[in-house]
C-alpha cells in the first residue's frame, strides 16, 4: 500500500519559500536576510517557524550565521554545499581538474555572453588585484575576479559548480601565511596577473577560444606557484 507522505510543516513551508527566493536571485550569495521580526511579519509565521527554518537552511549549506551580524546566504541551491561536503572525499587531481574545466569553459561563455556591465566589472576586479599590498588581500581579489567570470558565463549552475568545489581558494592558501613576503612575491605573481589580463582581453574581444586558452593558462600558473610554495616551506 503506497505511504501518503505528511503534509510540510509550518517551518518547512517558510525553509521551501526562502529557497525558492534565494534561486530566484532576491537574495544573492553573500547578501543579509531580512531579520527574523522582517521575516515573521512579512510571512505571518511565528519566530519559532523561522527559526527553525533557518536552522534547517543553515544546516543544508544555503545560509551561515554570525552573531552580531545576522544570517547571510552561502550558496544560491543545495549543489554548491553537498559538493564542497565531498571535496575531502575526492582525490586531490580529481577536484583539480573539475575545477579546470568549468573555469575554462566559464572563460569560453563569459567571451560569448558577457554583458556591458559584466565587462566592466572584469576590468575593475583585474585593477582591484593590482593595488593590493599583502597576501590574503590578493588572494580576496583574485577569488572575486574569478567569481565574477563565472557570473559572466550567464550559466548559474556553472557559477555555483565553481563555487561548489571551492572555486580557486585552495591554490591561494600560500598567500595567505602571515609570514609571506608579499612584496618578494612580486615577480612571481606578475606573470599570474598578466595572465588574468589576457583573460579580460578575451572577453572583451568576444573570444571564446582564446578566453578558454587564457583561463588554462591562469590556473597552471597559480597551481604552478601554489606547489613551489609548498614544496619550499616543506621541510
Amino acid at each position: 500500500m503506497p505511504r501518503i507522505s505528511a503534509a510540510p510543516t509550518l517551518p518547512e513551508q517558510v525553509a521551501d519559500q526562502l529557497r525558492r527566493r534565494i534561486a530566484a536571485g532576491e537574495f544573492p550569495v553573500g547578501s543579509l536576510l531580512p531579520t527574523e521580526q522582517q521575516l515573521m511579519s512579512e510571512l505571518g509565521v511565528s519566530r519559532s517557524s523561522v527559526r527553525e527554518a533557518l536552522r534547517s537552511l543553515v544546516h543544508a549549506g544555503l545560509l551561515g550565521a554570525r552573531a552580531g551580524y545576522g544570517t547571510f546566504v552561502c550558496a544560491t541551491n543545495d549543489v554548491a554545499p553537498v559538493l564542497a561536503r565531498r571535496l575531502d572525499l575526492e582525490r586531490a587531481a580529481d577536484v583539480a581538474e573539475v575545477r579546470l574545466i568549468l573555469e575554462r569553459e566559464g572563460a569560453r561563455l563569459a567571451a560569448e555572453r558577457a554583458t556591458e556591465a559584466q565587462c566592466d566589472e572584469l576590468r575593475k576586479a583585474l585593477q582591484a588585484r593590482l593595488s593590493v599590498d599583502d597576501g590574503p588581500s590578493y588572494a580576496k581579489a583574485d577569488i572575486a575576479f574569478h567569481q565574477l567570470l563565472l557570473e559572466a558565463s550567464g550559466n548559474a549552475l556553472l557559477a555555483e559548480l565553481y563555487r561548489g568545489v571551492g572555486g580557486n581558494e585552495q591554490a591561494l592558501l600560500p598567500l595567505n601565511n602571515p609570514d609571506l613576503d608579499f612584496k618578494a612575491e612580486s615577480c612571481a605573481l606578475h606573470e599570474i596577473d598578466e595572465a588574468h589580463a589576457t583573460i579580460v582581453d578575451a572577453v572583451l574581444a568576444e573570444d571564446p577560444d582564446a578566453a578558454a586558452t587564457a583561463a588554462e593558462r591562469t590556473v597552471e600558473l597559480v597551481h604552478r606557484y601554489a606547489d613551489n610554495k609548498t614544496h619550499r616551506t616543506t621541510p
